[in-house]
């Protein structure tokens, strides 16, 4: 967790405290432990004062830092001619400073619309986006935002007025652990200008920023300055509030990843179990701030809404298991028996169709992303053995009939697994494997007639599985094709082992 914010008044609105900045910006990085010897930068430059600042400030400090820069630069292409000049005025700034410089551009209206959220925040979604990118596709290890003092305290108004937990409160960290760092967090805007002002910097101004058309801006322009007139040293009052609660914020979260290894299980690549038993013996806060988190941990939001978090915790109590909330484009959640699982939302099962696999050798892929090669063989007399791979089944050849089916679960398909007593519900039979009703539709099936042959991870059916006598195989192996099928493969083996845990027999 990053170390708390430290205040120093002077920096917070004192202009006449400019021409120390740059050793403050030095030690609060050192502080705070923003970088790293060697650390690779991408600086985010909008063209406006604060993120210049943060450029010039950190292209001066660069040795003293022992980091290397690079500047990138987000064409929100709202503005026009106005969009067009700040992108140059960057990519200029870039050039004098002889840094690698990247430009993107996305249709921001067209995702505000799609996504039916403001143009701000489709922007901030945007644009935030491509700088995260840059960072992974060209290995900068810190990405470095010009956020202010002054953004931190707007930010407490705006969270304030909308409703919103401590945590939302404290504002923002001066570090994450994804790379994110704010050298000027604790610097007002006042110094930040008188300081370009005694450098003789240019930057460029946001035309948009004077619109009262957006909540931020009505805060920043209307309500912050009425305060002021009220309570000079408001600002300071409220900075020193966020940092109270950046302390309190740095003992919750420890509890909070405390609780989160008591309760939580990773089924797979963005998919957790919450144990419900556990979550609900934990403190109601405690209780909100792990359903906050470990939804966060998918969608990479963290500030779930006070309605979301009640829809879970809803969901948690409710008795049967089966519901699914979507919460937003990136997050389900669904009841599974005694847990709650949290994934990424998967595309709409394949359930009608089937791939044929014929008599002779050979290799097919069926719905869904799956990939099955089978050949046949003989074995000599005790070499029949199980397949050491749960992506492999055996069969006896001459107990198969064919054409064999690969394809999806169908509603009342049946099943005897090896060394079972009877045929039973394929539903029962999962539902015994624990495995979680959302997951059921995207299994792959080995099928003849009515019949389950395999359930690959699961297991072979009776009337095809090896005997002492068995001597022509049919072997099998199946593949996961594409990223949602090898999803569907990791989880499937997760729960095949939480089943072994329990000390129960897969059969």
């Amino acid at each position: 967790m990053p170390a708390r914010s430290v205040v120093n008044l002077a920096f917070l609105e004192d202009p006449a405290a400019a021409a120390d900045l740059p050793q403050w910006v030095l030690s609060f990085a050192r502080e705070q432990h923003l970088f790293e010897p060697g650390d690779r930068v991408l600086v985010a430059v909008s063209g406006g004062p604060d993120s210049v600042a943060l450029l010039q400030l950190l292209n001066r400090l660069q040795s003293e830092l022992e980091v290397t820069l690079a500047v990138g630069h987000f064409d929100h292409g709202l503005r026009g001619q106005e969009s067009a000049a700040d992108a140059a005025f960057v990519g200029g700034l870039a050039q004098q400073l002889n840094l690698p410089f990247h430009l993107g551009r996305g249709k921001v209206r067209d995702l505000a619309r799609m996504q039916k959220i403001s143009l701000q925040m489709a922007g901030r979604r945007a644009r935030l986006d491509f700088l995260r990118e840059t960072c992974r596709a060209h290995t900068y290890h810190r990405l470095a935002l010009g956020h202010t003092a002054d953004d931190q305290i707007e930010l407490f108004w705006l969270r304030l007025l909308r409703g919103s937990s401590r945590e939302g409160l404290k504002g923002m960290w001066p570090a994450t652990p994804e790379g994110l760092v704010r050298p000027l967090l604790s610097v007002g805007k006042d110094v930040v200008l008188a300081w370009l002002r005694q450098q003789c910097l240019l930057f460029r101004s946001d035309s948009s920023n004077l619109s009262r058309a957006y909540l931020r801006n009505r805060v920043r322009l209307d309500l912050l300055p009425e305060l002021s007139r009220d309570n000079p040293r408001f600002r300071q009052a409220v900075f020193r509030t966020q940092t109270l609660l950046m302390e309190e914020e740095e003992f919750l979260a420890a509890a909070t990843a405390s609780a989160l290894d008591r309760v939580v299980q990773k089924l797979g690549a963005d998919c957790y179990a919450l144990d419900l038993a556990g979550l609900m013996a934990l403190a109601p806060a405690l209780q909100k701030r792990v359903l906050r988190v470990l939804a966060g941990k998918i969608s990479g939001d963290h500030g779930l809404t006070a309605a979301r978090v009640a829809s879970l915790l809803d969901l948690a109590r409710t008795p049967r298991s089966g519901g699914i909330l979507t919460l937003g484009r990136s997050l389900q959640v669904a009841r599974a028996g005694g847990e709650l699982h949290f994934f990424r939302p998967w595309p709409a099962p394949m359930l009608g169709g089937a791939e044929v696999l014929a008599e002779a050798d050979g290799q097919a892929d069926s719905p869904g992303g799956w990939r099955w090669r089978w050949h046949s063989r003989t074995l000599g007399p005790g070499k029949a053995g199980l397949p050491r791979r749960p992506q492999i089944a055996r069969l006896d050849r001459d107990r198969v009939s064919f054409p064999l089916e690969a394809r999806a679960f169908r509603p009342g398909d049946r099943f005897r697994p090896q060394g079972a007593p009877g045929v039973r519900k394929l539903q029962d039979f999962l539902v015994d494997r624990k495995i979680p009703r959302w997951l059921r539709p995207h299994l792959p099936l080995l099928a003849y007639g009515g019949e389950i042959l395999w359930a690959p991870g699961l297991g072979v059916g009776e009337t095809v599985g090896l005997s002492p006598d068995t001597r022509n195989v049919l072997e099998i192996e199946l593949t996961p094709a594409t990223a949602n099928s090898k999803r569907v493969w990791e989880i499937l083996l997760r729960c095949r082992e939480r089943f072994r845990d329990r000390n129960w027999s897969l059969g």
